[in-house]
Protein backbone atom coordinates (compact mmCIF):
# COMPACT_ATOMS: atom_id res chain seq x y z
CA UNK A 1 0.00 0.00 0.00
CA UNK A 2 1.34 3.52 -0.65
CA UNK A 3 -0.14 6.91 0.52
CA UNK A 4 0.48 10.90 0.48
CA UNK A 5 -1.50 14.52 0.74
CA UNK A 6 -0.79 17.88 -0.01
CA UNK A 7 -2.74 21.11 1.83
CA UNK A 8 -4.10 23.32 -1.11
CA UNK A 9 -4.17 27.09 -0.71
CA UNK A 10 -6.65 28.79 1.52
CA UNK A 11 -8.94 30.41 -1.87
CA UNK A 12 -8.19 28.40 -4.64
CA UNK A 13 -7.66 30.20 -8.05
CA UNK A 14 -8.68 27.73 -10.59
CA UNK A 15 -9.50 23.86 -10.77
CA UNK A 16 -7.39 21.35 -8.80
CA UNK A 17 -7.42 18.63 -5.65
CA UNK A 18 -5.32 17.46 -2.68
CA UNK A 19 -3.79 13.93 -2.76
CA UNK A 20 -4.36 12.78 1.21
CA UNK A 21 -3.20 9.26 1.27
CA UNK A 22 -2.51 6.36 -0.86
CA UNK A 23 -2.36 2.63 -0.28
CA UNK A 24 -0.71 -0.21 -2.23
CA UNK A 25 -1.24 -3.78 -2.13
CA UNK A 26 1.55 -5.86 -4.22
CA UNK A 27 1.69 -9.60 -4.84
CA UNK A 28 2.79 -11.81 -7.42
CA UNK A 29 2.94 -15.72 -7.87
CA UNK A 30 6.36 -16.61 -7.51
CA UNK A 31 5.90 -20.23 -8.90
CA UNK A 32 3.91 -19.27 -12.46
CA UNK A 33 5.27 -15.40 -13.28
CA UNK A 34 3.36 -13.95 -15.34
CA UNK A 35 2.49 -11.28 -13.80
CA UNK A 36 2.40 -8.94 -10.50
CA UNK A 37 -1.11 -7.86 -9.28
CA UNK A 38 -1.54 -4.58 -8.01
CA UNK A 39 -4.42 -2.37 -6.11
CA UNK A 40 -3.95 1.22 -5.54
CA UNK A 41 -6.73 3.28 -3.14
CA UNK A 42 -6.44 7.29 -3.63
CA UNK A 43 -8.32 9.50 -1.59
CA UNK A 44 -8.53 12.81 -3.36
CA UNK A 45 -10.36 16.41 -2.12
CA UNK A 46 -11.24 18.82 -4.58
CA UNK A 47 -9.86 22.04 -3.14
CA UNK A 48 -10.52 23.95 -6.45
CA UNK A 49 -12.88 26.89 -7.51
CA UNK A 50 -15.08 24.57 -9.61
CA UNK A 51 -16.87 20.74 -9.71
CA UNK A 52 -14.29 18.53 -11.80
CA UNK A 53 -16.37 16.01 -14.36
CA UNK A 54 -13.32 13.86 -15.01
CA UNK A 55 -9.75 13.60 -13.76
CA UNK A 56 -6.99 12.16 -15.84
CA UNK A 57 -4.25 9.46 -14.34
CA UNK A 58 -1.05 7.92 -16.12
CA UNK A 59 -1.03 4.31 -15.84
CA UNK A 60 2.13 2.67 -15.58
CA UNK A 61 4.25 1.50 -18.26
CA UNK A 62 7.33 1.38 -20.51
CA UNK A 63 10.08 -0.26 -22.71
CA UNK A 64 10.49 -3.20 -20.90
CA UNK A 65 6.41 -3.52 -19.03
CA UNK A 66 3.21 -2.88 -19.42
CA UNK A 67 -0.65 -3.71 -17.81
CA UNK A 68 -3.43 -5.80 -18.63
CA UNK A 69 -7.12 -6.11 -16.45
CA UNK A 70 -7.70 -2.99 -15.47
CA UNK A 71 -10.33 -1.82 -13.33
CA UNK A 72 -10.91 1.96 -11.68
CA UNK A 73 -13.60 2.50 -9.36
CA UNK A 74 -15.13 5.54 -7.70
CA UNK A 75 -16.07 5.62 -4.21
CA UNK A 76 -16.36 1.31 -4.46
CA UNK A 77 -18.48 1.43 -7.90
CA UNK A 78 -17.09 0.90 -11.03
CA UNK A 79 -16.52 3.12 -13.82
CA UNK A 80 -15.80 3.06 -17.28
CA UNK A 81 -12.93 5.17 -18.34
CA UNK A 82 -10.99 5.93 -21.46
CA UNK A 83 -7.84 6.26 -23.28
CA UNK A 84 -7.18 10.02 -23.90
CA UNK A 85 -4.08 11.93 -25.35
CA UNK A 86 -2.62 14.74 -23.29
CA UNK A 87 1.15 16.37 -23.92
CA UNK A 88 2.66 14.24 -21.20
CA UNK A 89 1.60 11.22 -23.26
CA UNK A 90 -1.56 8.91 -23.21
CA UNK A 91 -3.57 8.77 -20.07
CA UNK A 92 -6.55 7.34 -18.33
CA UNK A 93 -9.47 9.34 -18.02
CA UNK A 94 -11.81 8.79 -14.80
CA UNK A 95 -15.45 9.77 -14.77
CA UNK A 96 -17.51 11.89 -11.93
CA UNK A 97 -20.81 11.21 -12.31
CA UNK A 98 -22.09 13.34 -10.67
CA UNK A 99 -19.74 15.66 -10.84
CA UNK A 100 -17.07 15.82 -7.98
CA UNK A 101 -17.77 18.90 -6.20
CA UNK A 102 -15.58 21.35 -4.37
CA UNK A 103 -14.96 20.37 -0.82
CA UNK A 104 -15.92 16.40 -1.28
CA UNK A 105 -13.14 13.13 -0.75
CA UNK A 106 -12.93 11.11 -3.24
CA UNK A 107 -11.70 7.45 -2.48
CA UNK A 108 -10.64 6.00 -6.28
CA UNK A 109 -9.45 2.38 -6.22
CA UNK A 110 -7.22 1.21 -9.66
CA UNK A 111 -6.34 -3.00 -9.98
CA UNK A 112 -4.08 -3.95 -12.55
CA UNK A 113 -1.39 -6.58 -13.37
CA UNK A 114 1.98 -5.82 -14.70
CA UNK A 115 3.38 -7.36 -17.07
CA UNK A 116 6.76 -7.71 -17.83
CA UNK A 117 8.17 -8.15 -21.67
CA UNK A 118 7.79 -11.59 -22.92
CA UNK A 119 11.75 -11.66 -22.60
CA UNK A 120 11.64 -10.78 -18.74
CA UNK A 121 13.98 -7.77 -19.34
CA UNK A 122 13.83 -4.73 -17.96
CA UNK A 123 12.85 -2.67 -14.69
CA UNK A 124 9.95 -5.02 -13.86
CA UNK A 125 10.55 -8.55 -13.70
CA UNK A 126 9.14 -11.86 -11.93
CA UNK A 127 10.94 -14.72 -11.64
CA UNK A 128 10.52 -17.79 -9.92
CA UNK A 129 12.19 -16.92 -6.99
CA UNK A 130 11.31 -13.27 -7.01
CA UNK A 131 10.18 -9.99 -8.24
CA UNK A 132 11.17 -6.87 -8.74
CA UNK A 133 9.41 -3.37 -9.50
CA UNK A 134 12.50 -0.31 -9.67
CA UNK A 135 10.86 2.01 -12.44
CA UNK A 136 9.50 5.41 -11.07
CA UNK A 137 6.15 4.52 -12.98
CA UNK A 138 5.41 1.70 -11.85
CA UNK A 139 2.38 3.16 -9.82
CA UNK A 140 -0.73 5.64 -11.22
CA UNK A 141 0.15 9.27 -11.49
CA UNK A 142 -2.61 11.59 -11.48
CA UNK A 143 -2.41 14.67 -14.01
CA UNK A 144 -3.54 18.10 -13.26
CA UNK A 145 -6.52 19.47 -14.23
CA UNK A 146 -7.15 21.26 -17.31
CA UNK A 147 -7.34 25.24 -16.84
CA UNK A 148 -5.64 27.98 -15.59
CA UNK A 149 -4.09 28.39 -11.53
CA UNK A 150 -4.11 24.64 -11.09
CA UNK A 151 -3.47 22.87 -8.26
CA UNK A 152 -2.41 19.32 -8.07
CA UNK A 153 0.08 17.38 -5.93
CA UNK A 154 3.31 15.45 -7.32
CA UNK A 155 2.50 12.65 -4.62
CA UNK A 156 0.10 11.84 -1.66
CA UNK A 157 1.28 13.22 1.70
CA UNK A 158 1.09 9.51 2.95
CA UNK A 159 1.77 6.05 1.29
CA UNK A 160 1.57 2.97 2.28
CA UNK A 161 2.70 -0.30 0.88
CA UNK A 162 1.76 -3.71 1.64
CA UNK A 163 3.67 -6.60 -0.19
CA UNK A 164 2.47 -10.49 0.16
CA UNK A 165 5.00 -12.75 -0.98
CA UNK A 166 6.10 -16.32 0.25
CA UNK A 167 7.45 -16.52 4.02
CA UNK A 168 10.90 -17.15 2.75
CA UNK A 169 11.07 -14.04 1.05
CA UNK A 170 12.97 -11.14 1.54
CA UNK A 171 11.43 -7.84 0.89
CA UNK A 172 12.97 -4.26 0.46
CA UNK A 173 10.91 -1.24 -0.60
CA UNK A 174 11.02 2.52 -0.17
CA UNK A 175 9.79 3.54 3.27
CA UNK A 176 10.10 1.81 7.18
CA UNK A 177 8.37 -1.36 7.65
CA UNK A 178 6.25 -0.99 9.98
CA UNK A 179 4.83 -4.58 10.78
CA UNK A 180 4.44 -8.19 8.83
CA UNK A 181 1.48 -10.51 9.51
CA UNK A 182 1.19 -14.15 8.54
CA UNK A 183 -1.43 -15.22 6.20
CA UNK A 184 -1.24 -18.92 5.32
CA UNK A 185 1.73 -19.78 3.43
CA UNK A 186 2.62 -15.85 2.56
CA UNK A 187 3.52 -12.96 4.91
CA UNK A 188 2.21 -9.61 4.12
CA UNK A 189 4.68 -6.85 5.05
CA UNK A 190 3.43 -3.36 5.60
CA UNK A 191 5.90 -0.22 4.87
CA UNK A 192 4.85 3.55 5.18
CA UNK A 193 6.84 6.11 3.65
CA UNK A 194 5.38 10.21 4.49
CA UNK A 195 7.08 12.62 2.92
CA UNK A 196 8.18 10.27 0.58
CA UNK A 197 11.70 11.45 -0.94
CA UNK A 198 11.84 8.83 -3.68
CA UNK A 199 9.32 6.96 -5.86
CA UNK A 200 8.46 3.99 -4.47
CA UNK A 201 9.99 0.89 -6.07
CA UNK A 202 10.12 -3.06 -5.23
CA UNK A 203 12.72 -5.89 -4.64
CA UNK A 204 11.38 -8.97 -3.30
CA UNK A 205 12.86 -13.28 -3.46
CA UNK A 206 14.95 -15.45 -1.61
CA UNK A 207 18.60 -14.04 -0.78
CA UNK A 208 20.98 -14.53 1.28
CA UNK A 209 22.00 -11.31 3.19
CA UNK A 210 25.34 -10.49 3.78
CA UNK A 211 26.72 -7.01 5.28
CA UNK A 212 30.23 -5.43 5.01
CA UNK A 213 31.19 -2.41 7.09
CA UNK A 214 33.34 0.42 5.27
CA UNK A 215 33.86 2.92 8.17
CA UNK A 216 30.42 4.61 9.11
CA UNK A 217 28.87 2.89 5.50
CA UNK A 218 27.49 -0.13 5.27
CA UNK A 219 26.83 -2.41 2.69
CA UNK A 220 24.02 -4.91 2.43
CA UNK A 221 24.64 -7.44 -0.05
CA UNK A 222 21.27 -9.91 -1.32
CA UNK A 223 22.50 -12.82 -3.46
CA UNK A 224 21.90 -16.22 -4.06
CA UNK A 225 25.39 -17.56 -2.74
CA UNK A 226 27.11 -16.64 -0.04
CA UNK A 227 29.82 -13.96 -1.27
CA UNK A 228 33.57 -14.32 0.38
CA UNK A 229 34.28 -12.02 3.09
CA UNK A 230 37.17 -10.35 1.76
CA UNK A 231 35.27 -9.86 -1.84
CA UNK A 232 32.24 -8.31 0.23
CA UNK A 233 34.01 -6.24 2.16
CA UNK A 234 36.24 -4.73 -0.78
CA UNK A 235 33.55 -3.97 -3.06
CA UNK A 236 32.10 -2.06 0.18
CA UNK A 237 35.01 0.08 0.78
CA UNK A 238 34.45 0.86 -3.46
CA UNK A 239 30.81 1.67 -3.18
CA UNK A 240 30.93 3.49 0.00
CA UNK A 241 33.51 5.42 -1.49
CA UNK A 242 31.90 6.65 -4.65
CA UNK A 243 28.45 7.55 -2.83
CA UNK A 244 30.88 9.56 -0.91
CA UNK A 245 32.18 11.47 -4.05
CA UNK A 246 28.52 11.68 -5.05
CA UNK A 247 27.00 13.47 -1.95
CA UNK A 248 29.91 15.80 -2.04
CA UNK A 249 29.42 16.56 -5.85
CA UNK A 250 25.62 17.00 -5.72
CA UNK A 251 24.36 16.91 -1.97
CA UNK A 252 22.70 13.90 -0.02
CA UNK A 253 19.17 13.39 -0.98
CA UNK A 254 17.82 11.58 2.06
CA UNK A 255 17.10 12.45 5.23
CA UNK A 256 18.27 9.29 6.98
CA UNK A 257 21.55 7.54 5.99
CA UNK A 258 20.68 4.34 4.46
CA UNK A 259 23.01 1.62 3.81
CA UNK A 260 23.16 0.87 -0.33
CA UNK A 261 22.23 -2.62 -1.42
CA UNK A 262 23.66 -4.53 -3.78
CA UNK A 263 20.90 -7.29 -5.45
CA UNK A 264 21.25 -10.38 -7.28
CA UNK A 265 18.28 -10.72 -9.77
CA UNK A 266 17.99 -14.21 -11.46
CA UNK A 267 15.98 -12.26 -14.41
CA UNK A 268 18.42 -11.28 -17.31
CA UNK A 269 18.69 -7.01 -17.38
CA UNK A 270 18.60 -5.33 -20.55
CA UNK A 271 19.50 -1.59 -20.01
CA UNK A 272 19.19 1.04 -22.22
CA UNK A 273 22.62 2.03 -22.49
CA UNK A 274 25.52 -0.61 -22.49
CA UNK A 275 28.06 0.89 -19.98
CA UNK A 276 29.83 -2.53 -19.84
CA UNK A 277 29.65 -5.37 -21.73
CA UNK A 278 28.20 -8.68 -21.50
CA UNK A 279 26.92 -7.45 -18.10
CA UNK A 280 23.85 -5.37 -17.10
CA UNK A 281 22.06 -3.58 -13.89
CA UNK A 282 19.31 -1.73 -13.00
CA UNK A 283 19.40 1.55 -10.43
CA UNK A 284 16.80 2.03 -6.94
CA UNK A 285 17.44 4.77 -4.36
CA UNK A 286 20.78 3.85 -2.96
CA UNK A 287 21.30 0.71 -4.54
CA UNK A 288 22.02 -2.02 -7.75
CA UNK A 289 20.12 -4.34 -9.06
CA UNK A 290 22.80 -6.99 -10.86
CA UNK A 291 21.86 -9.44 -12.92
CA UNK A 292 23.50 -13.15 -12.32
CA UNK A 293 26.31 -12.74 -15.32
CA UNK A 294 27.59 -9.83 -12.92
CA UNK A 295 27.13 -11.84 -9.93
CA UNK A 296 29.47 -14.90 -11.72
CA UNK A 297 32.00 -12.33 -13.15
CA UNK A 298 32.67 -11.06 -9.44
CA UNK A 299 31.17 -8.12 -7.82
CA UNK A 300 34.91 -6.85 -7.10
CA UNK A 301 35.86 -7.18 -10.97
CA UNK A 302 36.52 -3.66 -12.39
CA UNK A 303 33.38 -3.71 -15.31
CA UNK A 304 30.89 -4.59 -12.50
CA UNK A 305 32.10 -2.09 -10.12
CA UNK A 306 32.56 0.75 -12.91
CA UNK A 307 28.47 -0.40 -13.51
CA UNK A 308 27.77 -0.05 -10.01
CA UNK A 309 29.05 3.55 -10.22
CA UNK A 310 27.59 4.49 -13.24
CA UNK A 311 23.94 2.74 -11.44
CA UNK A 312 24.13 4.52 -8.29
CA UNK A 313 24.31 7.87 -9.70
CA UNK A 314 21.04 7.33 -10.66
CA UNK A 315 19.84 7.98 -7.08
CA UNK A 316 20.17 11.47 -7.43
CA UNK A 317 19.04 11.51 -11.60
CA UNK A 318 16.81 9.19 -12.34
CA UNK A 319 14.95 9.36 -8.54
CA UNK A 320 15.00 12.23 -6.59
CA UNK A 321 14.99 13.93 -9.57
CA UNK A 322 13.45 12.90 -12.62
CA UNK A 323 14.67 13.44 -16.02
CA UNK A 324 11.94 14.00 -18.95
CA UNK A 325 11.89 11.27 -20.70
CA UNK A 326 13.53 13.51 -23.73
CA UNK A 327 16.33 14.06 -20.99
CA UNK A 328 16.99 11.24 -20.29
CA UNK A 329 19.92 10.21 -22.28
CA UNK A 330 21.32 13.62 -20.98
CA UNK A 331 20.47 14.37 -17.70
CA UNK A 332 19.99 10.66 -16.52
CA UNK A 333 22.85 8.31 -18.64
CA UNK A 334 24.60 11.44 -19.19
CA UNK A 335 24.69 12.39 -15.84
CA UNK A 336 25.65 9.04 -14.39
CA UNK A 337 28.55 8.68 -16.82
CA UNK A 338 29.72 12.35 -15.62
CA UNK A 339 29.57 11.52 -11.48
CA UNK A 340 30.75 7.88 -12.33
CA UNK A 341 34.10 9.77 -13.97
CA UNK A 342 34.22 12.32 -11.00
CA UNK A 343 34.46 9.17 -8.70
CA UNK A 344 37.26 7.43 -10.81
CA UNK A 345 38.89 10.87 -10.45
CA UNK A 346 38.37 10.87 -6.65
CA UNK A 347 39.96 7.29 -6.51
CA UNK A 348 43.38 8.01 -8.82
CA UNK A 349 43.93 11.55 -8.66
CA UNK A 350 43.20 14.70 -10.35
CA UNK A 351 45.24 13.45 -13.17
CA UNK A 352 42.93 11.18 -14.04
CA UNK A 353 40.28 13.30 -15.35
CA UNK A 354 42.13 13.91 -18.52
CA UNK A 355 42.52 10.46 -19.46
CA UNK A 356 39.19 9.32 -17.85
CA UNK A 357 37.21 12.10 -20.77
CA UNK A 358 40.00 11.09 -23.47
CA UNK A 359 38.50 7.03 -22.39
CA UNK A 360 35.00 8.64 -23.57
CA UNK A 361 35.39 9.80 -26.13
CA UNK A 362 37.57 7.13 -27.26
CA UNK A 363 34.62 4.74 -26.61
CA UNK A 364 32.01 7.60 -28.62
CA UNK A 365 33.97 6.89 -31.47
CA UNK A 366 34.32 3.83 -31.45
CA UNK A 367 30.83 3.32 -31.71
CA UNK A 368 30.88 4.53 -35.37
CA UNK A 369 30.04 7.32 -37.32
CA UNK A 370 26.27 6.46 -37.92
CA UNK A 371 25.54 5.89 -33.96
CA UNK A 372 25.46 9.48 -33.69
CA UNK A 373 24.21 10.61 -37.07
CA UNK A 374 20.59 12.53 -35.48
CA UNK A 375 21.17 16.25 -33.50
CA UNK A 376 20.00 16.66 -30.14
CA UNK A 377 18.95 14.34 -27.47
CA UNK A 378 15.98 13.27 -27.92
CA UNK A 379 13.46 10.69 -26.29
CA UNK A 380 14.98 7.32 -25.92
CA UNK A 381 12.22 5.84 -28.53
CA UNK A 382 13.03 5.29 -31.82
CA UNK A 383 16.81 4.74 -31.40
CA UNK A 384 19.01 1.81 -32.21
CA UNK A 385 20.87 0.59 -29.13
CA UNK A 386 24.12 1.95 -30.27
CA UNK A 387 22.54 5.38 -31.19
CA UNK A 388 21.32 5.44 -27.49
CA UNK A 389 24.67 4.32 -26.39
CA UNK A 390 26.19 7.61 -28.31
CA UNK A 391 23.72 10.04 -27.28
CA UNK A 392 24.59 9.06 -23.40
CA UNK A 393 28.66 8.92 -24.02
CA UNK A 394 27.76 12.61 -25.78
CA UNK A 395 25.80 13.64 -22.90
CA UNK A 396 28.24 13.28 -20.55
CA UNK A 397 31.10 14.33 -22.62
CA UNK A 398 28.34 17.99 -23.00
CA UNK A 399 28.24 18.10 -19.17
CA UNK A 400 32.22 17.71 -18.58
CA UNK A 401 32.12 20.68 -21.18
CA UNK A 402 29.31 22.62 -19.07
CA UNK A 403 31.89 22.29 -15.91
CA UNK A 404 35.04 23.48 -17.94
CA UNK A 405 33.50 26.21 -19.33
CA UNK A 406 31.38 27.23 -16.06
CA UNK A 407 34.66 26.13 -13.41
CA UNK A 408 33.74 22.98 -11.43
CA UNK A 409 32.53 25.30 -7.89
CA UNK A 410 30.12 26.89 -10.03
CA UNK A 411 28.47 24.24 -11.96
CA UNK A 412 28.69 21.77 -8.73
CA UNK A 413 26.75 24.30 -7.29
CA UNK A 414 23.93 24.67 -9.94
CA UNK A 415 23.95 20.92 -10.20
CA UNK A 416 23.13 21.18 -6.55
CA UNK A 417 20.62 23.84 -6.86
CA UNK A 418 18.48 21.62 -9.90
CA UNK A 419 18.51 18.67 -7.08
CA UNK A 420 17.47 20.78 -4.07
CA UNK A 421 15.07 22.94 -6.16
CA UNK A 422 13.45 20.18 -8.64
CA UNK A 423 13.51 17.53 -5.91
CA UNK A 424 10.58 15.05 -6.91
CA UNK A 425 9.75 16.64 -10.06
CA UNK A 426 10.42 16.05 -13.70
CA UNK A 427 13.50 18.21 -15.52
CA UNK A 428 15.02 18.84 -18.75
CA UNK A 429 17.70 20.71 -20.15
CA UNK A 430 16.04 24.08 -19.93
CA UNK A 431 16.65 23.98 -15.98
CA UNK A 432 20.27 22.99 -16.52
CA UNK A 433 20.68 25.71 -18.76
CA UNK A 434 18.99 28.34 -16.31
CA UNK A 435 20.67 27.01 -13.50
CA UNK A 436 24.43 26.86 -14.80
CA UNK A 437 23.88 30.32 -16.44
CA UNK A 438 22.59 31.66 -13.16
CA UNK A 439 26.04 30.41 -11.63
CA UNK A 440 28.24 31.11 -14.60
CA UNK A 441 26.51 34.40 -15.20
CA UNK A 442 26.80 33.72 -18.92
CA UNK A 443 24.36 33.83 -22.19
CA UNK A 444 25.21 29.75 -22.42
CA UNK A 445 22.74 29.82 -25.65
CA UNK A 446 25.30 29.02 -28.32
CA UNK A 447 27.04 26.34 -26.49
CA UNK A 448 24.05 24.82 -26.00
CA UNK A 449 23.10 25.15 -29.66
CA UNK A 450 26.76 23.61 -31.03
CA UNK A 451 25.70 20.64 -28.82
CA UNK A 452 22.14 19.91 -29.49
CA UNK A 453 21.66 20.94 -32.83
CA UNK A 454 24.76 19.23 -34.96
CA UNK A 455 25.81 15.55 -34.70
CA UNK A 456 28.92 14.48 -33.13
CA UNK A 457 31.50 16.47 -30.58
CA UNK A 458 32.31 20.05 -31.42
CA UNK A 459 35.86 19.82 -32.61
CA UNK A 460 37.06 22.58 -29.67
CA UNK A 461 36.26 20.25 -26.75
CA UNK A 462 38.19 17.55 -29.01
CA UNK A 463 40.79 19.15 -29.20
CA UNK A 464 40.91 20.03 -25.49
CA UNK A 465 41.56 16.65 -24.51
CA UNK A 466 43.48 15.34 -27.72
CA UNK A 467 46.50 15.21 -25.87
CA UNK A 468 45.56 12.71 -23.22
CA UNK A 469 44.43 10.35 -25.44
Amino acid sequence: MISASLLGCAVALGPGFSHSYRSVDVSANSIEPTGIHVRVTDKLENIGDRPLAYLDVALPGGPSFGTKNVSVAVDAKGVLSQTVARQSGPALRVPFDPPWLQGQEREIGFAYDLVPAPEGRGVVAATSDGFYLVDPDVFPAWQPPMGPFVEAPLRAHTEQLAVSVPADFQVLAAGREQRSERRGDFVVHHFETPGAEFPPYLIAGRYREQRAESGQDTVVFWTRETLDKESARSAAQRLTATVGTYEVLFGPVARNHFPIHVVETSAELAPIVVVTPNISAASFPHGVLFDRRAVALGLTSDPVLDLADYELARTWFGWHVRPRPEADLLLGRGMALFAALHAAETRRGLGARQQEIARLIATYDGLGPTAEEKPGFGPAVGYSRAELTAKAYKGGLFLFSLEDIAGEEKFHRAVRRILTDMAGQKIGSDELRSAVEAEAGRNLVGVFHAWFDHPGLPAEFRARYSAAR
